[in-house]
């Protein structure tokens, strides 16, 4: 397998001879004090300090930093784990040792034995021993025989967020996601620092919010009998990513068990009709054009929703009657204006795999243009045109990461690159009627049903691709979502409220306190984990260790000797192990 956006091919299948080619490479690791497993910290410090050239190869780091939730909750983080291998050429002849070995690692005699037969450099015999099982087997001081210990990324959520997470080989790369883009940052290491390791990374997204999604997306996905799909929640205001669902989606931690057709972020597929956002559009320009003495005041305007063929295989959910559907065409600036919205170019979302989609330098003046799909694009960018529309003629930057070094991100993804939209005739008055025209308090504001023009319905030969977009709350919106489905064999008109019930989950979303307000939050939050803390300053750092370690919190140093200043760190809790940092000189 192997990703577009990448510069040189990379062999999934790497991971699975992983502790072979690790082996080979000899690499060990420094001790990190904020792992998942603490007793084992401890006695895997005992290992690395006893550790002989036979035993023990050259040091590097293999830790990568924990990617978070905006919550604290944890995504991914680097877990350690202990491996038994051998070198059968360096082993001693006589093999009395071997059911010592058998015994320590609860292998059979004769399974041991066969392994030996094996005629390679290097055997792994055991992976994922206890430390004290390598321990005995070093006290054997049994040439031949090597303690390797390394760092495997877990993922404690499973599958949950695992399009956006990605995920990495046995070396730690990241190949997918988040693990790819900000893989520099998640394996930013130090060696001179006692503990190594990469930045903490903090995502836009929220746990819960995030699970809501994806079992809504699945709710959807089998009612309408579809193939493929994403769900996508994003703040109007900038940009921010709160939810983004797409199915089939994986096990980061056994990725290479599926397909790669299946290891694919829907929301980043630049296949999608724009036929949901065209009348829209055209609505918008029509209306800028009529006299003041023509327009509707906003409390005459009537918003019931309902659905209406366009044509063969072709259906709109909007507003708009069938007489005000029917003269739908390209104006003459549509295409610069479509350009203004972000169509035709990448967003700039902090995600790799991204499509530009298609869009023509000039748009022939009728309804064709729309009905034979001239322009296609992804559903984020359908989201951020949309949320422009209905947001002050605002273009965002979608994003992931909530909180980053600013060395680690591009000019691109970097959420200063916002920036007003330049349709000239997008006016703040048309923008409020158009939000009037578009509330709707139980379902999506629009959606669109296309499948091949050849049948007169919806069936497994001729499945349909679903969009919808919507907004809430309705009068000052503050999240925007797209719901797309592709391979959908039942229609959505006889599955009636199918599509409206991710509005439910929107309205979760515009209650997350967004960046700044997030910022004040945290502030808050880490003041109260402060003053629960006993007070370490002018303490020794043996003093310090004492003191903590006797509550149970664990600690990152910085420094020596006394004690100067100290901090939580972010409010991570790693399997209820409070983490704090000290600073000491």
């Amino acid at each position: 397998m192997s990703f577009p956006y990448k510069n040189k091919r990379i062999l999934f299948l790497f991971s699975l001879a992983g502790l072979v080619i690790i082996a080979t490479s000899s690499v060990g690791c420094f001790w990190q004090s904020n792992n998942v497993n603490s007793e084992d910290n401890i006695d895997s410090s005992r290992l690395s300090q006893q550790r002989g050239s036979d035993y023990y190869s050259q040091q590097s780091p293999l830790y990568k930093g924990i990617i978070l939730d905006r919550t604290g909750a944890i995504f991914a983080v680097s877990q350690k784990t202990i491996s038994a291998l051998v070198r059968p050429s360096k082993l001693p002849q006589v093999d009395d040792w071997v059911p010592r070995v058998s015994e320590i690692l609860g292998l059979d005699h004769q399974t041991l034995a066969n392994m030996l037969a094996e005629e390679r450099g290097v055997i792994c015999l055991k992976d994922g021993i206890s430390v004290k099982q390598g321990l005995k087997l070093k006290d054997m001081q049994l040439k031949g025989i090597e303690i390797l210990e390394k760092y495997k990324r877990v993922y404690p959520c499973g599958s949950l967020a695992s399009p956006v997470l990605g995920f990495v080989d046995q070396g730690g790369r990241g190949l997918e996601g988040i693990e790819y883009t900000y893989g520099s940052l998640l394996s930013h290491t130090s060696l001179p620092q006692i503990h190594a390791g990469g930045h903490e990374l903090t995502l836009t997204l929220e746990k819960n919010i995030q699970s809501s999604a994806e079992k809504e997306l699945g709710r959807q996905m089998k009612r309408l009998k579809a193939d493929k799909g994403c769900l996508v929640i994003m703040s109007v205001e900038n940009g921010e990513i709160l939810a983004l669902a797409s199915k089939p989606s994986w096990d980061p931690e056994r990725f290479w068990e599926l397909p790669a057709t299946n290891i694919t972020n829907y929301s980043l597929q630049d296949n999608v009709d724009l036929m949901v956002l065209a009348p829209l559009l055209n609505w918008m320009f029509e209306q800028s054009k009529l006299p003041k003495s023509e327009i509707p005041s906003l409390d005459e305007m009537a918003h019931k929703c309902q659905w209406e063929i366009l044509g063969k295989g072709l259906v709109l959910w909007s507003p708009w009657n069938e007489q005000e559907l029917k003269d739908i065409v390209s104006y003459d600036d549509m295409s610069r204006d479509l350009w203004d919205l972000g169509f035709g170019q990448s967003t700039g979302i902090d995600l790799p795999g991204e499509g530009q989609g298609s869009l023509s330098s000039t748009l022939p003046r009728s309804q064709n243009c729309f009905l034979g799909r001239a322009i296609t694009a992804s559903p984020i960018q359908i989201l951020r045109a949309f949320s422009a529309l209905i947001n002050k003629n605002i273009l965002v930057t979608p994003h992931v990461a909530l909180q980053s070094p600013n060395e680690f991100l591009t000019s691109e993804s970097s959420v200063k690159d916002q920036r007003q939209s330049k349709i000239p005739w997008l006016t703040e008055k048309l923008i409020l009627k158009l939000r009037k025209n578009l509330a709707v308090r139980g379902g999506p504001s629009l959606a669109s049903i296309r499948w091949d023009e050849q049948s007169e319905q919806i069936s497994t030969q001729f499945p349909a691709q679903v969009t919808a977009l919507g907004f809430w709350p309705d009068k000052s919106p503050k999240v925007s979502y797209i719901v797309l489905l592709d391979g959908v064999k039942v229609d959505p008109r006889e599955r009636r409220g199918t599509l409206g019930r991710s509005l439910i989950v929107a309205k979760q979303a515009a209650q997350i306190p967004l960046k700044n307000e997030w910022r004040t939050v945290k502030s808050q939050e880490t003041k109260k984990e402060l003053s629960r803390m006993p007070n370490l300053k002018g303490k020794s750092v043996r003093q310090a260790l004492d003191i903590l370690q006797a509550i149970g919190i664990s600690i990152k140093l910085k420094g020596v000797g006394t004690v100067i200043a100290q901090k939580p760190r972010s409010g991570i809790s790693l399997n209820g192990v409070k983490v704090c940092s000290i600073t000491c000189k």
